[in-house]
């Protein structure tokens, strides 16, 4: 796992991780201020053997512009760990670039708005995400042994988050990202035209589930 190194092999780094669970109160009250503070930390602590400790990993993209005419354009899959501090978290040197994903160029617009030519964009994106987490996953069952300098923790990797702005969510959840579809939330399925009614209640709002999106696909109302 070769970011570990870039990442915990710096000791500006590495001094100020956390690896174990650390509730937070104040006044008697639960509070949480990083992930190590919370209950998915504490819930996958105790999924883990004695000794063990929780890796947390953060993987982020964001589509990148890499000329001034916006012609060239990239899509860069950057890695960074929730045992960092947030303060430190959001330094240069507290991540690290993992690899950039492919991208399939269309030809020309008639090419582009083709269902063929969107369906191999979204299989090309999710077979490059499959392959990026599977050296991840392959120490899910085991963990491994991270090697320090003078020390050596055994760790279990958890990939607690993937962040992205909505057109970056929309293509990892496989759903349209246009304005013009009828359903854009990449988290439920309420109707473009519903989406600014803060009058909604539970029962209008449809969380998307691959049982709700088969329905909706089987309708045609995408």
């Amino acid at each position: 796992m070769t970011y570990k190194e870039e990442l915990l092999n710096n000791q500006n780094i590495f001094k100020h991780c956390v690896f174990e669970f650390t509730p937070l109160y104040h006044e008697g009250q639960r509070i949480y201020n990083e992930q190590y503070n919370g209950e998915w930390w504490e819930r996958v602590h105790n999924s883990i053997p004695n000794g063990a400790k929780v890796l947390s990993i953060i993987i982020y993209s964001d589509a990148t512009t890499c000329n001034h005419l916006g012609k060239t354009s990239e899509h860069p899959i950057y890695l960074t760990l929730g045992n960092i501090p947030s303060w430190i978290r959001n330094k240069p040197d507290a991540k690290v670039l993992l690899e950039y994903l492919p991208i399939i160029k269309s030809k020309d617009i008639s090419q582009k708005r083709l269902k063929s030519f969107q369906l191999a964009k979204r299989s090309l994106y999710q077979h490059a995400l499959n392959i990026l987490t599977q050296s991840i996953l392959d120490y899910k069952d085991n963990g491994f042994d991270l090697k320090m300098d003078d020390s050596e923790l055994w760790c279990y990797p958890f990939i607690s988050v993937m962040l992205g702005d909505l057109p970056e969510n929309a293509a990892v959840t496989l759903t349209y990202n246009s304005i013009n579809c009828n359903h854009p939330c990449h988290k439920c399925l309420v109707e473009k035209e519903k989406l600014n009614n803060v009058r909604l209640t539970d029962d209008h709002i449809i969380l998307r589930t691959p049982e709700s999106m088969k329905d909706i696909i089987a309708q045609g109302l995408t």
